[in-house]
């Protein structure tokens, strides 16, 4: 079998719709939009630095803004980010998904508490042209 011309939408809107049960949509941390990849630092720095900052507030860790276990915590990220987000480039264009470390963590409650609470994967579009032999 062939999987060819990926393509996956509606990442923003499921999140969103996620949080919609308790409103809590200022507690949402993913990054969507669209990055020039010539110069992807400008978005990402940002995204990075709130998820080190939400980290250190969930843990209750008193680590020094730029020490060496804040810059080991902010690498970490930024190597997830770099590698977890893209959907789909074109050039110097990417279209971006990164989901955050909080909303990873309710989609995954969600998804374990049942079929009734994971509504939320129905929103998220994934289209492909499979090749495959006939018998199949």
């Amino acid at each position: 079998m062939k999987f060819e011309n990926t393509q996956i939408s509606g990442f923003e809107g499921s999140i969103r719709g996620m949080r919609n049960p308790l409103e809590s949509w200022h507690k949402s941390d993913s990054f969507f939009g669209i990055v020039n990849l010539e110069y992807p630092q400008d978005n990402r720095e940002d995204v990075v630095d709130l998820w080190v900052m939400q980290e250190l507030a969930r843990s209750h860790n008193q680590i020094e803004p730029y020490s060496k276990e804040w810059e080991e915590l902010w690498e970490k990220y930024d190597l997830w980010l770099w590698d977890n987000s893209a959907l789909q480039w074109d050039n110097d264009i990417a279209i971006v998904a990164a989901l955050g470390p909080a909303d990873l963590a309710l989609a995954q409650k969600l998804v374990l508490a049942g079929p009734e609470h994971c509504k939320f994967l129905r929103q998220i579009f994934v289209s492909v042209d499979i090749t495959a032999p006939i018998y199949w």
